[in-house]
């Protein structure tokens, strides 16, 4: 069978370059040109198929895609690709992780230099005011507070944005994935703090735990992030008490907050704190920043207690 480009550039809405017919890789964007098919006789399906911004799952889902449209010959190579294919699409992962890398060390730099510059938080910002916080662990640039995120290293990669009325962004291009805020973790000559150490989401709900107990504070910034931060945390403090202050998601249709909190726990022998009992009526969402700095504590030693 032989494999006409024109017409699957045609069919997917891509155009041809070079001989190879460049369309949107399948789950992304219309306008992607991300794969590349081009008409080999010595390729197993008469085709050569590389995205260069997928894997080689999604070049097998393209090859499936062409036999179910007609373009390609039902074969017994369908869940195979070819050595060229296999290496095209290695190296455009090894490229694109390379310019990730590139672009979040440039973003680390950027964050370096604006946290370098910022001037002390001030207690009467607007949204320190709101949740009312003390500004520890924090920076304030023109009217936005800074928050630093950090490795397992303690090294800068990020700054989280926060805005008077809350908003909230982080850098360009700039690393998120197994970054934290962390304050009180260590003493001043860099051994553990005293006490368990409290890992939750946000800046607000952390500094709330920090504020109402003394204790270490870890956050997360992100429901996802919660489960790698308590692993990190876990291998820098084998034997430390972990508790995971959990944000209560109720409002949702499935309890988000609660759900990955419960699994971070369970994957560092720690205990999930929630801001209210679970057999609380009340139908709104929650987290430790939302509820009396008194009953923030109580909850935290509840959790400890196994209450």
């Amino acid at each position: 069978m032989i494999v006409d480009i024109e017409a699957i550039a045609r069919h997917y809405g891509g155009k041809v370059c070079k001989g190879n017919a460049l369309i949107p890789t399948p789950g992304h964007s219309a306008r992607d040109r991300g794969t590349a098919i081009k008409a080999s006789a010595h390729a197993p399906d008469g085709c050569l198929v590389a995205c260069y911004n997928g894997t080689q799952a999604d070049a097998l889902a393209v090859k499936e895609m062409l036999r179910a449209d007609g373009f390609l010959a039902h074969s017994a190579h369908a869940r195979t690709l070819s050595m060229q294919e296999r290496r095209s699409i290695r190296q455009a992962e090894l490229a694109r992780k390379r310019e990730r890398l590139e672009a979040e060390q440039a973003a680390a730099r950027c964050a370096a230099d604006l946290w370098a510059n910022a001037s002390r938080a001030d207690p009467a910002h607007p949204y320190l005011v709101a949740k009312a916080l003390e500004p520890f662990g924090i920076r304030q640039s023109s009217r936005d507070l800074l928050v630093p995120m950090v490795d397992p290293a303690f090294r800068l990669w990020n700054v989280q944005r926060i805005r008077p009325d809350g908003f909230k962004l982080f850098g360009k291009d700039a690393r998120t994935a197994g970054l934290f805020w962390p304050h009180g973790v260590h003493m001043l000559d860099g051994r553990p703090s005293a006490g368990p150490l409290v890992i939750g989401e946000g800046f607000a709900t952390m500094a709330a735990v920090h504020s109402a107990t003394g204790f270490g504070v870890a956050a997360a910034m992100s429901a996802r992030n919660l489960e790698p931060v308590a692993r990190a945390m876990r291998k820098l403090f084998p034997s430390r008490e972990l508790i995971l202050a959990a944000d209560d998601d109720r409002h949702l249709a499935d309890n988000i907050g609660l759900g990955v909190a419960r699994k971070a726990a369970q994957a560092v022998r720690g205990v999930v704190a929630t801001p209210r009992p679970e057999t609380c009526p009340a139908e709104s969402s929650a987290d430790f920043a939302d509820i009396p700095r008194g009953d923030v504590a109580g909850r935290i030693q509840a959790a400890r207690l196994g209450a």
